[in-house]
C-alpha cells in the first residue's frame, strides 16, 4: 500500500466507518486519472451519506432556501449531477451510490464516480423525465429539481454571467445559480464594479465575500 497524498489522509480521517473508506486504502493516488475529481466525488458522497445535509459546488450562489431535504438537481433534460444534492443521513440512495462507487470504480473515465454515477443510480430508482418548462418531479421520496432551479444559464452559455445585461434577470424559479467555473477555467474574471451579471449576483447574495474581493 502506498499513500502519499494529504488528500487521501483527509478523506480517510473524515469518512472512516463509511462504506467506501476501504477503497482509499487500496489505491495509489499517483496512479489514478482525475484523482482530484475522484477524491472530491468520494468525500462529498461519504459525508452526506454519514451525516446528511446539502452539498453545493463552490461556484454555486445560493439565492433562496431549498425547500426539500432529499433532492438531486438536473443539469439537463435527461441527466442529473453531483454538484448540487442533499439527503438525510444513511438515505438508501446515497448508500447505493457508495456501493456503486466501489463496485464500478474507474478513475480513467471522467465523471464515472460523480455525475455519471448519480445519474446511473437514480435511473435504478425511477425514470428521469424529459423536463418541460419549470416542473420538478418525484422519485419515491427524492425530489429531482428541474434544470431551472440551479442551471437557468446552461453550461454552453456560461459567458452570459460575465456580460452586462440591459435588464437583470430575477431568476424567480431558481434556488441557486451555478456559475460553471469548470467551463471558465480562468478565461474571465469577475471584477467588482464591472456591472456584469456575476458582479451583481455576488454583491446581492454574497456581500461579505464581495467586500473582500480585490478592486482594480
Amino acid at each position: 500500500m502506498h499513500i502519499s497524498s494529504p488528500v487521501v489522509i483527509t478523506i480517510i480521517s473524515n469518512c472512516q466507518s463509511t462504506k467506501s473508506s476501504f477503497l482509499y486504502f487500496q489505491i495509489n493516488p499517483q496512479q489514478q486519472s482525475y484523482w482530484t475529481h475522484v477524491s472530491s466525488d468520494g468525500c462529498r458522497l461519504a459525508v452526506i451519506w454519514k451525516y446528511g445535509g446539502v452539498y453545493l459546488d463552490t461556484d454555486v450562489i445560493s439565492i433562496r432556501t431549498i425547500p426539500k431535504q432529499d433532492f438531486l438537481a438536473s443539469e439537463h433534460s435527461t441527466s442529473t449531477g453531483n454538484g448540487i444534492f442533499g439527503f438525510s443521513p444513511h438515505h438508501p440512495f446515497t448508500q447505493k451510490c457508495m456501493e456503486d462507487f466501489v463496485q464500478k470504480y474507474d478513475s480513467k473515465i471522467w465523471g464515472q464516480q460523480g455525475p455519471i454515477l448519480v445519474t446511473r443510480i437514480i435511473k435504478t430508482f425511477c425514470k428521469i423525465p424529459y423536463f418541460n418548462e419549470k416542473e420538478d418531479t418525484m422519485c419515491g421520496n427524492i425530489t429531482i429539481f428541474n434544470p431551472q432551479r440551479f442551471f437557468p444559464v446552461p453550461d454552453g452559455a456560461w459567458r452570459r454571467y460575465y456580460e452586462v445585461w440591459d435588464q437583470l434577470p430575477e431568476f424567480m424559479n431558481s434556488f441557486g445559480l451555478h456559475l460553471w467555473n469548470s467551463m471558465n477555467k480562468g478565461q474571465v474574471t469577475m471584477v467588482p464594479g464591472s456591472n456584469v451579471l456575476a458582479d451583481h449576483l455576488h454583491k446581492q447574495y454574497c456581500p461579505s465575500t464581495y467586500g473582500e474581493m480585490p478592486r482594480h
